[in-house]
């Protein structure tokens, strides 16, 4: 396989998982966030977030419920599936707080637009924070999303990249 292919394909398999991990771990895709509105997100007005990161043992069998999937979609060892286990329940562990920090900014902001006057500053403030917890949520998704396909053999690997390439139709 070519080095384009097989980025190509290494793109559309962690494009395809971080679809999957956002599941897992109890986030919202964007559109879940731009339908629910204002405050979607992870965490958001009592959506899928808030009900998994409200409650972290209901987002670890969350996690593991879909880790477990993904080990039966390749043939997962039951060493596999423990290890697989693992690194989601630490994920969850991980992300906790971040959901706990998302849900104060949001609350900032908010506290921000009900005052008389507008501090833009303040908003543009809690903006860029929103945006760095983002950018920590999202290393800490690729970081447990590089763990578990270490857990995989080569060949799962490959099998879980022609799964999600035959899922979206390629």
């Amino acid at each position: 396989m070519s080095e384009t292919n097989w980025t190509r394909r290494a793109f559309w398999l962690g494009g395809g998982s971080l679809a999957a991990a956002a599941a897992f771990f109890g986030l919202q895709p964007r559109a879940w966030a731009f339908h629910r509105g204002f405050g979607g997100g992870f965490g958001g007005h009592g959506g899928f977030g808030h009900r998994f990161f409200g409650d972290p043992e209901a987002a670890k069998e969350r996690a593991g419920f879909a880790a477990d999937w993904v080990m039966k979609t390749v043939n997962g060892s039951e060493e596999q599936r423990q290890q697989a286990r693992r690194i989601t329940d630490r994920v969850v562990d991980e992300l906790q707080p971040l959901a706990e920090r998302h849900r104060s900014c949001r609350q900032a902001i908010a506290r921000e637009l009900a005052k008389p006057s507008l501090d833009r500053e303040e908003l543009e403030r809690q903006r860029q924070e929103g945006l760095k917890l983002a950018d920590e949520a999202s290393r800490t998704i690729v970081a447990g999303l590089a763990d578990f396909a270490e857990v995989l053999k080569p060949e799962q690997r490959a099998e879980l990249v022609e799964w999600v390439e035959r899922f979206h139709g390629r």
